[in-house]
């Protein structure tokens, strides 16, 4: 059996990846996705304002920022921020200077620590009759979209990410009510395996909504609107259904 030639998904020619690979940008770029990256520095924002604040400075060795972000988790764990800011207050530094992996022992050690005693706060996942009452609540709204995003994301199991970051050319739908695959292109477990996902739907009633939706968009639509107004949308469709005492969430 002859050697299979190894295929390259982004261009069979040097010319074609090139072209592609200057749309993705420099490779330094792409080690975490865009939206922790901005996280990163958010996080990174607060910890170089905490420093300000009691007049320290980054130390000249890498070694010693460790004792020094021991004190911001400290500080992060006293006044009741969340563990998620001091993950990537962390992981942000290492992001920023990549040397400091492996320097930051008792930093990290601290975080474990306190995942172990926070108390989780986990989303109850929806039972399938409140998902029909949210879906109902938009149709009268005639909010197409909404409805079309809360059942993709009900039965083919989404990451409200991968969810809110979805758009009309994702869908593939030859024809209504025939399954429908939904590319997700590289999700988080994805890039961990470097290949693309996707997801199928074949509930009748949900293809039918979203046949109706995927015909009356322009090709690359988003289905969702921007992330606040999505989950702006979700938190008032909970409470006009008088559900916010199950402490529903999106990842339900």
């Amino acid at each position: 059996m002859g050697k299979v030639a190894k295929r390259h998904v982004e261009g069979r020619t040097k010319s074609e990846r090139v072209a592609v690979r200057k749309k993705l940008g420099p490779l330094q770029n792409l080690t975490v996705q865009s939206r922790t990256k901005t996280r990163y520095e958010r996080a990174r924002l607060r910890f170089y304002t905490f420093l300000k604040h009691e007049q320290l400075e980054i130390p000249h060795r890498r070694q010693d920022l460790d004792l020094i972000l021991l004190e911001y988790i400290e500080h992060l764990w006293s006044t009741g921020e969340g563990r998620a800011l001091a993950n990537d207050t962390a992981a942000g530094l290492q992001d920023k200077d990549p040397r400091l992996r492996g320097l930051l022992p008792v930093s990290w050690r601290l975080l474990k620590t306190w995942s172990v005693n926070e108390i989780p706060n986990r989303a109850p996942p929806f039972p399938e009759v409140v998902l029909h009452s949210l879906v109902g609540w938009a149709l009268q709204r005639q909010d197409l979209s909404f409805a079309v995003s809360l059942l993709l994301g009900f039965y083919c199991m989404l990451r409200t990410g991968e969810l809110l970051g979805l758009h009309s050319n994702h869908i593939s739908m030859p024809k209504p009510r025939q399954v429908a695959v939904i590319s997700l292109g590289l999700t988080k477990g994805g890039k961990r395996q470097g290949a693309a996902e996707s997801a199928t739907l074949g509930v009748v009633d949900a293809l039918t909504l979203l046949w109706q939706w995927k015909r009356s968009v322009p090709a690359n639509t988003p289905l969702c609107p921007p992330p606040h107004k999505w989950r702006k949308t979700f938190a008032d469709a909970v409470a006009s259904l008088k559900l916010e005492n199950y402490g529903f969430r999106p990842y339900s």
